[in-house]
């Protein structure tokens, strides 16, 4: 699975375009915030591959990838039309 493969799973997974209010990043974590957390299907989430890990926390669903591969990531979830802010302004 190429990393615009494992963009594309993660956001359906989440609930789709529809449901993230915005996306950042830190080091190792994707960050989402999203419109309505029951429609995260956090088990499928866990299971794409480079996926370390995935929780909510402090209003944003978190998702483990580590350094470096977090970046391309968002990268490319970003190319897919995600909106975007900073790990402050969540």
């Amino acid at each position: 699975m190429n990393n615009t493969e494992i963009a594309k799973s993660v956001i359906e997974a989440i609930g789709g375009k529809e449901n993230v209010s915005s996306v950042a990043h830190c080091a190792t974590r994707l960050r989402i915030m999203v419109k309505d957390k029951e429609k995260i299907d956090t088990n499928r989430v866990e299971n794409i591959e480079k996926v370390q890990g995935a929780f909510f926390n402090a209003g944003q669903f978190q998702i483990i990838f580590g350094t470096g591969t977090v970046n391309r990531i968002y990268d490319e979830v970003v190319s897919l039309g995600l909106p975007t802010s900073t790990t402050s302004e969540m």
